[in-house]
């Protein structure tokens, strides 16, 4: 069954295209990725669904109700959280206390918050971050952080923006690792946006495709590496010769 439904999804900025006629649907349980060139409305399509934007047209549905009007913090109190390409949080703050602004969506008690933030970053393994200071982690660090705010939502469907760009191959295998113990062992449906191709490959059911903000594919991982389309507009042929697929 669909956790998320995408109708014919556009939305336009001015004379710009940014999304045109998207639809698809993620399945409950599902780890989808969602992959393309800078400019394919990637990040666009994040903030329809997660009603940062308004769509110029098209319907979205999670778990079988329109949330196309939907403001932010509606949608993500039905159990929709995200990641951003760039974490920006209060660098008097300290992790705990980051992770705490996503349990304030569940309970107005800082003590119940706290303790629940704690749990969060015990579950991804970053606990003894607790007292540091946002900014002063490293980016992998920041990036780990940022999953344990939305995933302190308690959300159904988890959306994250790239986060694995910037990381180094270690960093990477790492962040992979915090993916598959969200979606395995806490059971969430989740939902990446990645141009780390190792990542989305190995971890990915399946892979929807981008690009000048039009889906152009959509199947397992080794069929769109073979996609013709995709290698043209995004993989490329050395990606696709290294990896057999040409």
């Amino acid at each position: 069954m669909a956790l998320l439904e995408l109708e014919r999804v556009t939305k336009n900025f001015g004379g710009l295209m940014a999304n045109h006629e998207i639809s698809f649907a993620v399945g409950k349980g599902e780890l989808l990725g969602l992959i393309g060139p800078n400019g394919a409305g990637k990040t666009t399509l994040f903030n329809c669904i997660s009603g940062a934007y308004p769509v110029t047209s098209g319907r979205i549905f999670f778990d079988g109700e329109d949330i196309t009007a939907l403001k932010a913090h509606e949608v993500a109190r039905r159990g929709l959280a995200r990641t951003f390409q760039v974490y920006v949080a209060s660098g008097d703050l300290t992790v705990i206390e980051n992770v705490m602004v996503g349990c304030f969506m569940h309970t107005r008690s800082r003590s119940r918050a706290r303790a629940q933030a704690g749990e969060v970053l015990k579950d991804l393994g970053i606990h003894d971050l607790s007292t540091a200071l946002l900014n002063e982690l490293p980016v992998a660090s920041q990036k780990r952080v940022s999953m344990a705010t939305a995933i302190a939502t308690q959300p159904r469907l988890l959306l994250l923006d790239e986060v694995a760009a910037g990381l180094n191959p270690g960093e990477i295998e790492e962040i992979m690792g915090s993916i598959r113990h969200v979606h395995e062992e806490l059971g969430m449906t989740v939902m990446l946006i990645e141009h780390v191709m190792e990542l989305v490959m190995k971890i990915s059911h399946r892979v929807i495709v981008l690009d000048y903000g039009q889906k152009i594919a959509e199947g397992a991982p080794e069929a769109i590496t073979r996609d013709p389309a995709v290698i043209k507009a995004y993989l490329g042929e050395r990606y696709a010769r290294e990896h057999g697929a040409v």
